[in-house]
């Protein structure tokens, strides 16, 4: 490459001293603007970290805490909603504890649906009292269906069994309306006329010499109402069992045939299904006896049949009874 002339080389130094000093004057411009550094006191350190700030004075000031409403008060999802925004997960039900599972067994040549409805036609079994099993299905109100659990040829009483977790609203509706209600079940045999009196059985309990176990009787006391009254189990003329009613009704209560909005409460289903013993005379010993076995009644968990291991009088007083009559005498149809 040819050497460059003295005038060429000196235009082109020329050059280079310009730029440089070009260079300079935006350095030193940049350096101006920038803020003097301030030195940070340990106060103001340890605000920052705990998110405050120092006065002039040097004191600590709290820096409100900044949330995420909007200037109208309301926080981004309520001020979805407001907008129309439905994209926001649904809201979950509370949870309910479900119904304890019933174990069938099998006793006198049926299929009972649990044990507590086998211990009762054991108990009416010792008391000599006739029963079917679940006879027939009824329509007493709109879209509500009942299947009674006993019914009472001798006595025209229907028995409904029930433990304290299964009475809910539906199963309520259906044994008042069962009696009281716009289309109540008939008798199971002529004049096939509406029935008057519905038992509720609930969980047995042992048996106390001087207290005598009591029932719910529902009675009808008016178009769509329904009485409630204790009942007991006598002996009466014959040595027949009866059905006795035991003292006024003590409550009144609609029967629709439509279901409640809620269940009963517990105080109301201990009222119903567990009411306490009347004090005064035992009854006879029949009576305490049958009640008894009852409560003590045990179920093989193989066969699901009464144990082999119970007393020999109950087996022996059970082998004479098959579904619910005396053995020789032909069930109702």
């Amino acid at each position: 490459m040819p050497a460059q002339t003295a005038p060429a080389a000196r235009k082109t130094a020329a050059k280079r001293t310009t730029r440089t000093t070009a260079a300079r004057k935006t350095t030193s411009a940049s350096r101006a603007a920038k803020p003097a550094a301030t030195k940070t006191s340990p106060a103001q350190t340890r605000a920052a970290k705990a998110g405050t700030k120092t006065t002039a004075a040097g004191k600590l000031k709290t820096t409100p805490k900044t949330t995420s409403r909007t200037r109208t008060g309301a926080t981004p999802k309520t001020a979805a909603k407001r907008a129309g925004n439905t994209t926001s997960a649904p809201r979950r039900k509370a949870s309910r504890a479900p119904k304890p599972k019933a174990i069938e067994v099998l006793y006198s040549g049926k299929v009972f649906r649990s044990r507590l409805e086998a211990r009762w036609a054991v108990f009416l079994d010792l008391l000599g009292v006739n029963w079917d099993y679940e006879p027939c299905h009824y329509e007493i109100g709109p879209d509500l269906y009942y299947l009674p659990d006993f019914y009472l040829p001798d006595h025209q009483t229907w028995l409904e069994v029930k433990g304290a977790p299964f009475m809910d609203t539906a199963s309520y509706a259906k044994v008042l309306g069962a009696i009281a209600g716009p289309n109540p079940v008939p008798l199971r045999e002529y004049p096939y006329t509406p029935s008057q009196r519905l038992l509720l059985g609930g969980p047995f309990s042992a048996p106390r010499h001087g207290l005598v176990p009591v029932h719910t009787l529902i009675t009808p006391a008016g178009p769509l109402s329904a009485s409630l009254t204790h009942a007991t189990f006598s002996t009466g003329p014959g040595g027949k069992t009866a059905i006795t009613p035991a003292g006024p009704a003590w409550d009144t209560v609609p029967a629709t045939g439509i279901k409640a909005a809620r269940r009963p409460s517990p105080e109301r289903l201990a009222l119903l299904l567990e009411p306490a013993p009347h004090l005064g005379p035992a009854g006879d010993d029949r009576i305490f006896a049958a009640y008894d076995a009852a409560y003590r009644l045990a179920f093989d968990e193989t066969t699901r049949r009464v144990a082999d291991n119970q007393a020999r009088t109950l087996l022996a007083a059970l082998a004479h009874r098959r579904s619910g009559r005396p053995l020789g005498v032909p069930q109702a149809a």
